[in-house]
């Protein structure tokens, strides 16, 4: 007894000692413990409700740059996390071969995604990044784009806030913003009309299940392979709700494909060519170059262009709501800026605010909106993360030595909230920080803002993304003045992209002055 006495207690002194020296070998207080065989995921794992402010946090405290150990075994775990403007110009500029999606991104993603734009490397991303460079490049795609997204905002999301605002009653204005985008954006990439939004707001299978998928292959990414692999097998956890949502995706997504697939074969040769949709853009230059596509990677690219722009706009916008409910200020000068505008093109006589669209200038003069929605993204990036795999050693600028085969993070919300990049006040939501002495909205380094990334892969879908949230923006401000019940809890929910973990549950007021007031 006296013998497991004195082994007990000097096994419990290893243990002690053990963790005293993880805990003191840390360089700042607060770093992660890097434990045996399980690395620095239990920390994670611990702070995941709240991973964005807690990892934010470290690198920053690092300097910019901290070195994340994974579990043993895990073949996807980023193993440098990043915030340095100057080390993601290099990543994403400066030796941009070097640092691909890689192999372990890809394997995470393809069972959704296959070769599709979000995944691809080389040929495959520089051809499918032509196609949509092409498409979105014209000035017809631009107009056609404003005149669908008000088509939309005014036949289907008014109405439905109309009918919310009379009731009295709340609705998850989240929900709403990401029906409106997948009907925009399915619009955008074959010309289809799904029907997402409307009064009664059915169901949506494919949605759902698209989230999830996209959920389950983010924790793919933080757990070692082996026990992904063995849930997978099994058919439980994740696993078995990312198989369930999987069979949906890939059902309803060569639905969509097939339907433009025969919609173009109808088509003479030259009517097929003059398509602005994204989709036929692809089918069209496949052709054109001897290539017959396949159902399958015009499906990958599909799913790749609803991942970039269903999520990114709809949460923006509800963010956007969101830190605009805390700052009355902010809208009153948006208000004010609209008046001017609406002013100037109504010359102060009446207008139907049922009927109201705004042309291409209209949006353009939007300049302190633009600044706001800007500020906006800066605080709540839409994609807070993004993921590269170095090809052979390199040392960053910053002296960080990165392994081949090294997988990074580069952290955009750590980079959009540090006081070094955007100064003291860097945690406050100040759209003048955005606003230049002509009163003009200023462009901001893409490194120092990588919201819509940066380098060869810079987001095709900017300006357009810009011109829609501050139509459906400037269309909601004149019609109604949104609250949010003070009660409702609203934080970031971890994952690829950064959706309000419990929606945004609003009441809508009418405004009573939707005309410019007179001079």
């Amino acid at each position: 007894m006296e013998t497991y006495s004195y082994g007990f207690i000097t096994a419990l002194m290893v243990v002690v000692a053990i963790i005293w020296h993880l805990t003191k070998s840390r360089k700042n207080k607060g770093d992660p413990v890097n434990w045996p065989v399980v690395g620095m995921v239990p920390s994670l794992l611990w702070n995941l409700s709240n991973a964005y402010e807690w990892a934010a946090g470290i690198v920053i405290r690092n300097g910019g740059t901290f070195a994340f150990k994974g579990p043993l075994g895990s073949n996807h775990f980023f193993e440098i996390v990043t915030s340095s403007p100057r080390n993601l110009e290099y990543i994403l500029k400066d030796d941009f071969v070097n640092f691909p999606r890689g192999s372990s991104f890809k394997s995470v993603f393809f069972d959704i995604f296959g070769d599709g734009l979000f995944v691809a490397d080389d040929e495959p991303w520089k051809k499918q990044r032509k196609a949509v460079a092409i498409a979105m490049s014209s000035t017809s795609f631009r107009d056609q784009s404003i005149n669908q997204i008000q088509g939309l905002v005014l036949e289907r999301l008014i109405p439905v806030l109309e009918e919310s605002c009379k009731k009295k009653s709340s609705l998850d204005i989240q929900d709403i913003f990401l029906r409106l985008n997948f009907d925009m954006i399915c619009l955008a990439i074959a010309g289809k009309d799904t029907g997402f939004l409307l009064p009664d707001l059915p169901e949506v299978p494919f949605a759902r299940a698209f989230d999830e998928a996209i959920e389950s292959c983010t924790y793919r990414l933080i757990i070692p392979p082996f026990v992904s692999k063995v849930m997978k097998f099994l058919n439980v956890g994740f696993e078995r709700k990312h198989r369930r949502a999987m069979g949906i995706i890939l059902e309803y997504a060569s639905e969509l494909v097939s339907f433009k697939i025969a919609e173009l074969k109808k088509m003479s040769n030259e009517k097929r060519a003059q398509c602005g949709d994204i989709l036929s853009t692809f089918i069209h230059l496949e052709t054109q170059e001897g290539r017959s596509p396949s159902l399958k990677s015009v499906r990958d690219l599909c799913l790749s262009i609803i991942l970039a722009a269903r999520d990114t706009s709809s949460l923006a916008l509800s963010w956007f709501f969101w830190l605009l409910n805390q700052h009355p200020d902010v809208e009153t000068k948006i208000m004010s800026e609209l008046y001017e505008i609406l002013k100037a093109k109504f010359s102060n006589n009446p207008y139907d605010i049922n009927t109201l669209r705004f042309s291409h200038d209209d949006l353009k003069d939007m300049q302190y909106l633009h600044a706001a929605l800007s500020e906006a993204m800066r605080l709540y990036p839409p994609v807070p993360v993004s993921y590269r795999q170095a090809v052979r050693d390199v040392f960053l600028p910053d002296g960080t030595h990165v392994n081949k085969g090294s997988k990074l993070l580069y952290f955009i919300y750590a980079t959009n909230r540090m006081e070094s990049v955007w100064g003291k006040d860097c945690m406050e939501f100040k759209p003048e920080r955005w606003i230049n002495r002509d009163g003009n909205c200023m462009k901001e380094s893409d490194y120092k803002y990588p919201v819509f990334n940066a380098g060869p892969r810079l987001c095709l879908g900017r300006e357009t993304a810009y011109f829609n949230m501050k139509c459906v923006a400037a269309h909601v401000l004149l019609r109604y003045r949104m609250i949010i019940d003070p009660e409702h809890p609203v934080k970031p929910k971890f994952g690829l992209t950064i959706f309000m973990e419990h929606g945004l549950r609003v009441t809508l007021l009418p405004k009573e002055e939707v005309v410019p007031p007179q001079n």
